[in-house]
């Protein structure tokens, strides 16, 4: 039962801002940058409209509260916003690594290139690059222990040990799984019905994400998988780097977008080669998107959103993908793919988070790789507890939890709103986020310990991986 909380003062602002310094990694975002950030987040009202729309990033809403607390969390709830934010949004890197790079002479000689010497090209362009110190790969968990830390010092200031929370996951799942695909080429789409007969083996359905004005689709044939339980998205009209290079290109594609994909009922989004613009991203017409990683340093626009489990974007809902690329393992790190993946799995279903994969046809249609996938869905098969589901439906809930309301008169508790009857009521204690917080197994070092080395050796089987 969660007892009635005492009334207590309000912690000054000054002392939940130390709390929350204590666990961010040195050289990223200050406390003094965040009360400048919260200042300005509240100058004009075009930036209280901002607030607004992002309300649902804030720690309060994340754990799903009592809402008998919010208004002597008030202040903290806010601040927590404000932080949480800043690593959903890259707001972590500066202006110009959060906008696409500029990649038209990459784009218009990449036919005329052999495959091997264009991976061979990609490696090289990403081993010169300086090294990213932060967010760490492939597990980085400083936005994870924030969340924890903000939580613990709710706690103190309401004099509890415990409380309830609306679990993460529907029907008491403990963690959540999610497969997504983006098909590249025409031959990616020759692969999908062989790959999608060995997800069927093992009880998944998964989404393909399908570039929409590239290459030929026949969409009866799509039509055949769809009513068979998977799902589509749009991956732009085409692999040219072009959707958000300026704000002249997105005027003439945007709309072009939109029109193809309401035309085949698409409502989930990935862009090409996972190029992404927030102030433009954040005004398309989709339900959820998937164009953030939780960790990317690989990617054309490496950064990440440091995070495992949706969040929003303006009126979308953000799933990151949150295992390594089957692209990033094979052809530009060159590691062994279910070995790197199951290590990774291992961890996010422990702390409860969002296992959700990328992989592409083009490069995991085929044997070897597609055999490394399908011992990576042996493995997920095995998790107890675990949501198979869809990107549509992790959405749908996500969006219905943040509606929901917890509510209690200091004997009993319930929870209130769409779908409440499918939605859990848990004790902060039990908690795996919190129970691997309190344990230090959030930290990046501890985590590579606690599971196993990643083995980052070079793989002989994909030396020589053309891919598509």
């Amino acid at each position: 039962m969660v007892r009635g909380a005492p009334q207590v003062d309000s912690l000054p602002t000054e002392e939940w801002s130390g709390s929350l310094a204590r666990t961010n990694l040195e050289g990223q975002f200050s406390l003094a940058d965040t009360a400048d950030f919260v200042t300005k987040a509240h100058s004009g009202e075009q930036a209280k409209n901002d607030a607004a729309s992002f309300e649902s990033n804030d720690s309060f809403t994340f754990w799903k509260l009592d809402e008998g607390w919010r208004a002597e969390l008030s202040s903290a709830i806010e601040q927590s916003r404000v932080c949480a934010e800043r690593y959903l949004f890259e707001q972590y890197l500066s202006d110009r690594k959060r906008r696409p790079p500029r990649l038209d002479l990459y784009y218009a000689v990449k036919g005329l290139i052999p495959r091997p010497i264009r991976h061979a090209l990609n490696r090289l362009v990403v081993g010169l690059r300086s090294p990213m110190p932060f967010p760490a790969w492939p597990y980085e968990a400083t936005l994870l222990s924030l969340r924890c830390s903000w939580l613990q010092d709710a706690l103190n200031q309401l004099r509890r040990e415990d409380g309830w929370y609306v679990g993460f996951w529907p029907n008491s799942y403990e963690c959540c799984i999610v497969l997504t695909h983006d098909v590249e080429s025409r031959a990616g789409l020759s692969r999908m019905a062989q790959m999608a007969e060995v997800e069927h083996k093992y009880g998944f359905r998964s989404a393909w994400n399908i570039p929409l004005g590239q290459f030929h689709v026949d969409w009866s044939e799509l039509e055949v998988m769809r009513r068979e339980g998977f799902e589509f998205g749009a991956h732009g009209l085409a692999h040219d780097g072009r959707l958000f290079r300026s704000d002249e290109d997105f005027r003439v594609l945007g709309p072009e977008l939109e029109r193809r994909a309401r035309a085949h009922g698409l409502r989930g989004f990935r862009s090409p080669s996972t190029l992404r613009r927030l102030d433009l991203l954040r005004t398309m017409d989709f339900d959820f998107d998937s164009s953030f990683a939780d960790t990317d340093p690989y990617e054309p626009q490496p950064g990440g959103s440091c995070n495992t489990f949706p969040f929003f974007m303006g009126q979308m809902v953000e799933l990151p993908y949150t295992l390594p690329q089957d692209h990033t393992l094979m052809n530009l790190v060159g590691v062994e793919l279910s070995r790197t993946w199951i290590n990774k799995v291992k961890w996010l279903s422990s702390i409860g988070a969002m296992i959700l994969t990328l992989t592409h046809p083009d490069y995991s249609g085929d044997p070897p790789a597609i055999n490394e996938y399908e011992e990576l869905l042996r493995h997920l098969s095995q998790i107890e507890r675990a949501w198979r589901t869809l990107p549509s439906e992790v959405a749908a809930w996500w969006r219905k939890r943040s509606g929901m309301r917890l509510e209690s008169n200091g004997q009993t508790a319930r929870i209130v709103g769409d779908s409440a009857t499918v939605a859990s009521l848990r004790p902060l204690g039990t908690d795996p986020l919190m129970t691997a917080w309190r344990s230090g197994l959030l930290d990046s070092a501890v985590v590579g310990r606690s599971i196993g080395s990643m083995g980052f050796s070079r793989s002989p089987k994909y030396s020589n991986f053309t891919g598509k």
